[in-house]
């Protein structure tokens, strides 16, 4: 069932089970849990999808999708590759913030939900890597290979929510997301010289110790 087609209730329904399941992980949820948890019947869960596992990978695929539709729409109305960068990454910083640790577990040890995690991802690198070589084109980008950097570049998001990140850098993963994207752009750029000496410009690798400036990032 297509969900533009599904009623507004129904269309409600998924939408708060999604949010449910990104907030709190899926596998210890059961149809009559999710039913109470969303003051629906079962009934109308089944509506949507013919069992648990269906609803699941219904509402990730709706989530990874409209990641997808929104940093394309960002990046279609970015004025240069430089901003498309930010732009279409930054869609992704903000959907992470609503992946819980207990979510993304339970994909990981779900091979179906894993598959579809993955074949996001190869998307997102797909799309990253069209920008970044258009951005070479266009002579705004250093001669780089395209492919390599959106692979290292998404290698990194991946390892930025492992649980044990956080506690080694003392970044949170929203500010972490914004560094590596500052980081990218500067490396990217033709002219980028820092206007302070690297151990300073570069946030993210300081002692965390030492506090944060801003988790605002400087937008370009």
């Amino acid at each position: 069932m297509n969900s533009k087609t599904i009623s507004k209730r129904s269309a409600e329904t998924l939408e708060a089970f999604e949010a449910l399941i990104l907030a709190e992980g899926f596998s210890r949820l059961n149809v009559s849990e999710i039913a109470a948890r969303l003051k629906c019947s079962k009934r109308t869960l089944y509506e949507l999808a013919p069992s648990k596992k269906a609803l699941v990978l219904k509402a990730l695929d709706n989530f990874f999708s409209r990641i997808r539709q929104e940093a394309d729409h960002m990046t279609d109305n970015a004025l240069d590759p430089e901003r498309q960068v930010y732009e279409y990454l930054e869609v992704g910083a903000r959907a992470a913030e609503r992946l819980s640790q207990a979510v993304v577990a339970d994909i990981h040890e779900w091979e179906p939900a894993r598959t579809l995690w993955q074949g996001h991802i190869s998307l997102r690198i797909d799309g990253m890597c069209r920008i970044i070589e258009n951005g070479v084109k266009a002579g705004v980008f250093r001669d780089v290979l395209p492919a390599f950097v959106a692979e290292i570049v998404f290698a990194s998001i991946n390892r930025l929510r492992e649980p044990d990140f956080s506690d080694s850098t003392g970044l949170t993963i929203s500010e972490a997301f914004h560094d590596l994207y500052e980081m990218l752009l500067h490396s990217l750029l033709h002219h980028s010289t820092p206007a302070l000496p690297a151990s300073q410009h570069w946030r993210g690798l300081r002692d965390p110790r030492a506090g944060r400036q801003s988790a605002t990032p400087r937008r370009p």
